[in-house]
């Protein structure tokens, strides 16, 4: 079968989602919004209002708009807490790598266990130093010629996010404790936790839909934590991340406000389905966030 569709004006555009049943009250305001955001975009945000292709009785245009302005101002909130998780555990590994391994340690294979694809790692260390333009990596090759490596505090400065995670899922158990055990969970956990933040922060980077995706790498849900048996939280869903996010923020920033901004964003945008996001009929998303910073 071959794909025959044409590009349609925005003019088109919005006559088509009209002809299947799409009440548009403002309809200047719905050009702007598909000549700035898209039609093929928004339309992931429609799902929720319409069988097949026909939107139910009463869906208005300004109803996708809401759900998108949630889903945005939402990938901010959590790209505004995944940088000081991921920055706090960036100094934690580089610290306790460091102090055991000394700053060249990583780049023997021999610290690391056989899974970790080294060889890999330091080609990628070396392709972002490359691409760095850092005056600390500059600085560095010019006084210290003989060295082959970076020092483990620089490397952490210019791998990913997700490439630290991997750095550490793969150290000793023992290394690996004394990272988490500022977090207050087990090393297993923590090694899951960075990776799926990861992944969290990878989906919030690139303007993807949040609201109700079914997370590919998933949260560890924690044993004999009382806390996470009593909400029994869907870990295949965002409240999962938002609940393991809720957790390190009190540890990284005591005192955060971030949980009660989320809780003030679910407040304005009531009509946004919260089971789509993990959370069960009647959970209060203020009570469920807090119960991981008290």
């Amino acid at each position: 079968m071959n794909y025959r569709k044409r590009a349609l004006t925005f003019d088109a555009q919005l006559a088509q989602l009209k002809d299947r049943g799409l009440s548009v009250r403002d309809e200047g305001q719905a050009l702007h919004w598909l000549a700035n955001v898209s039609y093929y975009r928004l339309s992931a945000y429609s799902l929720p209002f319409r069988h097949d292709d026909r939107f139910h009785p009463g869906t208005d245009f300004s109803d996708i708009v809401d759900l998108y302005v949630f889903d945005r101002r939402l990938r901010l909130l959590l790209l505004d807490a995944i940088e000081r998780i991921e920055v706090a555990s960036r100094t934690a590994v580089t610290y306790e790598i460091s102090h055991a391994l000394g700053a060249f340690g990583y780049a023997d294979r021999s610290n690391f266990s056989p899974k970790f694809q080294h060889g890999r790692f330091l080609a990628d260390v070396s392709k972002e130093e490359g691409r760095a333009n850092e005056t600390f990596v500059e600085h560095f090759r010019k006084k210290y010629t003989s060295e082959i490596h970076l020092p483990i505090w620089m490397v952490t400065e210019l791998i990913s996010f997700g490439a630290l995670s991997q750095l550490y899922a793969h150290l000793s158990p023992q290394l690996r404790s004394r990272v988490a055990v500022r977090y207050h969970v087990h090393e297993s956990v923590f090694a899951n936790w960075l990776h799926a933040l990861s992944y969290v922060r990878n989906v919030c980077a690139h303007h993807k839909r949040l609201w109700n995706r079914e997370l590919a790498i998933r949260p560890m849900v924690p044993r004999n934590d009382r806390r996470w048996a009593r909400l029994s939280i869907d870990n295949t869903r965002l409240a999962a991340s938002l609940a393991v996010i809720a957790h390190l923020l009190q540890c990284v920033a005591p005192g955060s406000e971030w949980a009660d901004r989320v809780a003030e964003l679910f407040d304005a945008y009531p009509n946004v389905p919260r089971a789509a996001m993990g959370f069960k009929p009647g959970d209060d998303v203020r009570k469920v966030l807090g119960s991981f910073v008290s």
